[in-house]
């Protein structure tokens, strides 16, 4: 090294030590910026040079928060400590130096992976779903651990070895004489370096600090997420966590002042049945359906990951559902039904309870709907069915057994309840062994004339695509495989197909099949990346309703949504009933355009009518598009009225609801009552 070098190294030991490993720490994470940019270059292409060198600007932004916040300890101590007391300490010093180095290293390899998977940098699903016991286990099968802890400790040797080489920390020759006087130039910087990382680690010297939307700096998504710090995120909505906040729509969206979205959403809602005016629930209708000789029971097959990308029916490509698309060819089957999120409890709180997506984690997992939250299973069970939730995995994930043992189903059946299984994988067993379980149920509920609703939950079609094999005979392995697949994963989606159509095969020789309603829907989209703000047509599902005795074949082209299930089951069973539901009957609303509303990576809210998308991007605007038809690309336009219309119907909506979450409101009861006391005619 230059002697000058050196020497200024040797008089000012302790800033030219924390400058080092700030340095070392932003080059770690930039570096990994950099990889992920190399990975996803096609799908910036279309950024300007000034918008590619913001994302890298932006990112070191954030990262700066994280290493100011990291390092303040350290400049603290050696800012406070005597000279006496570095030399011995120096080992603790560099330990903890190591383990920042080992940390981020590790943390940002495991992001790449995490990012393919994915297509975001680590967020709220760190937190959601890090510690479940089937995603260790995914993770121990379909990552290779071993290496990203190799890599992170070899990179940690490297830094280290390079930090004792350019920076040996003695103190002894940091005193300079100045006029007989010492001048510790040293500590001075050290009280200056403190004040900047003060003010770094709150990220703004604006009002408020730094949040990770800071990261939207383009129409991009690709672009924004390599802008965004993954160790930032996390650390975010741990903090949120620990003070028990969840985002608001507020904090997203322009919200309406809070009379016009409740009068709006009656309004809107109204178009369902009579507003009733006499619940802690404003939105609860009246629905007076059609008369019914016989209560039909009711099995809602809730399909993991079930994309109508490759949905034979739908157009898929391709087309991996054989079984299902006969089906379809006998029930009425929606062809553009959109789920209102990517994770499967958005699903669950959409298809049982048709409850629209809020900020934050789903209502499954909110206190305030473990108890008296309006489900199908709580409608239903008034008018004498009897209830039942058949899962393959665990209970425990995402708090399910509990919400749905409290909100109105008799029995809940998961991995633990099953005697014979034949597979079982990282996710709990088999399809197979889920609908012979359920098969064998609904038998038993038969030959006690007892009517039933059941809810089915899939878990085969999920990494690390783990299903028996020899039920059918696999792809070729030189089939062209689509973008974000894999081929397993394929064989997998076939193997989810082939268990529902041997299902139904059973279940046809079956005393129940004649007098019972299935329904099939996926419960949200898969790989949903790409360069939109909101990859809508991802989360296009399949949705299909079969009872060919009760129900003639049709296909429905309008804009449907999850929400739109439970009214709809209602209708078809048939008789009166008290609705507090968010979705509409599609079968007897067929004239309008429909509306769907989903929320994407839980900070951007989609709303389609018809051929028209209006976004609510983080900064505040609308973006509106449109297009021509179902398959066509969505092109950018002015917002026009009617889009601001419906946008306004979807915000109103969304308030209503989460202000009966807030309140634990989403129910039928009358006003002070414990319940409702006017069962169903059903």
């Amino acid at each position: 090294m230059p002697s000058s070098f050196i020497a200024i190294v040797t008089s000012i030991p302790r800033i030219s030590f924390c400058l080092l490993v700030i340095t070392m720490l932003l080059v770690i994470f930039s570096g990994f910026r950099g990889w992920l940019f190399y990975e996803r270059t096609p799908e910036l292409r279309g950024l300007t040079w000034g918008q590619r060198l913001k994302l890298f600007w932006v990112g070191s932004h954030l990262d700066s928060v994280m290493v100011s916040r990291a390092i303040l300890i350290m400049i603290v101590f050696l800012l406070l400590a005597p000279g006496s007391w570095i030399a011995p300490l120096r080992p603790v010093i560099l330990t903890f130096s190591g383990a920042l180095f080992f940390l981020v290293i590790l943390f940002e390899t495991a992001g790449v992976y995490f990012f393919r998977f994915y297509d975001f940098r680590p967020n709220y699903l760190v937190f959601e779903h890090g510690f479940d016991v089937e995603v260790l286990q995914t993770v121990r099968k379909a990552y290779p651990v071993t290496r990203i802890v190799l890599s992170a400790t070899i990179g940690t040797a490297l830094c280290l070895f390079m930090l004792r080489q350019l920076t040996p920390l003695d103190v002894s020759k940091s005193t300079i004489m100045v006029s007989g006087y010492p001048v510790l130039w040293d500590h001075l910087w050290m009280l200056f370096l403190l004040f900047l990382a003060g003010i770094a680690s709150r990220g703004s010297l604006g009002r408020r600090p730094l949040n990770p939307s800071a990261g939207a700096v383009t129409t991009n998504r690709i672009a924004n997420e390599i802008a965004s710090s993954g160790v930032f995120n996390v650390l975010y909505e741990w903090n949120q966590q620990v003070k028990g906040n969840y985002q608001n729509l507020r904090s997203l969206i322009q919200t309406l002042p809070s009379n016009e979205a409740t009068s709006r959403a009656r309004r809107v809602l109204a178009a369902q049945g009579k507003l009733t005016d006499d619940s802690p629930n404003p939105l609860v209708r009246l629905v007076q359906g059609k008369e019914s000789n016989k209560p039909l029971n009711v099995v809602l097959v809730v399909m993991e990951s079930f994309t109508s990308r490759l949905v034979g029916a739908l157009d898929g490509c391709p087309a991996l559902t054989p079984e299902l698309d006969r089906l379809a060819s006998e029930g009425v089957l929606l062809e553009t039904c959109y789920a209102t999120g990517e994770r499967t409890i958005q699903g669950l709180e959409a298809l049982v309870s048709s409850f629209p997506p809020l900020p934050g984690v789903g209502v499954v997992r909110r206190p305030q709907a473990r108890t008296g939250f309006t489900t199908l299973a709580s409608l239903l069970k008034e008018s004498g069915y009897s209830t039942l939730f058949l899962y393959g995995g665990q209970g425990i994930f995402d708090h399910m057994r509990a919400f749905y043992l409290g909100n109105g189903f008799d029995l809940f059946i998961e991995e633990k309840d099953f005697e014979e299984v034949e597979f079982k994988g990282a996710w709990g067993v088999s399809d197979e062994d889920l609908f012979r379980r359920a098969d064998r149920e609904f038998r038993r509920l038969t030959e006690i004339r007892q009517p039933f609703f059941a809810t089915i939950l899939t878990v085969s079609l999920h990494s690390p695509w783990e299903y028996p094999k020899g039920r059918f005979d696999p792809l070729p392995t030189d089939i062209q495989v689509p973008s974000g697949f894999e081929y397993e994963e394929l064989n997998n989606f076939l193997y989810a197909d082939y268990a529902i159509g041997r299902f139904i095969r059973e279940a046809r020789k079956a005393p129940y099949f004649d007098d019972t309603l299935f329904v099939f829907v996926g419960d949200h989209g898969v790989h949903l990346r790409g360069r939109e703000l909101i990859p809508v047509d991802e989360n296009r599902v399949l949705a299909l309703f079969l009872a060919p005795k009760h129900l003639r074949p049709n296909r429905i082209r309008r804009v449907t949504s999850q929400l739109d299930i439970p009214p709809t089951v209602m209708g078809i069973l048939g008789g009166t009933y008290r609705s507090p539901f968010f979705g509409s009957d599609i079968l007897t609303q067929e004239s309008d355009d429909g509306l769907a509303i989903m929320i994407y990576n839980k900070k951007r809210y989609g709303i389609i009518s018809g051929p028209n998308l209006t976004i609510f991007s983080e900064a505040g605007k609308e973006l509106a598009y449109e297009r021509s038809s179902l398959q066509g690309p969505w092109n950018a336009v002015p917002l026009s009225p009617k889009q601001n219309e419906y946008s306004r119907d979807a915000i109103a909506l969304l308030q209503a609801a989460e202000q009966l979450l807030k309140n634990s409101q989403y129910t039928t009861a009358r006003q002070d009552t414990e319940s409702d006391s006017t069962k169903g005619s059903v």
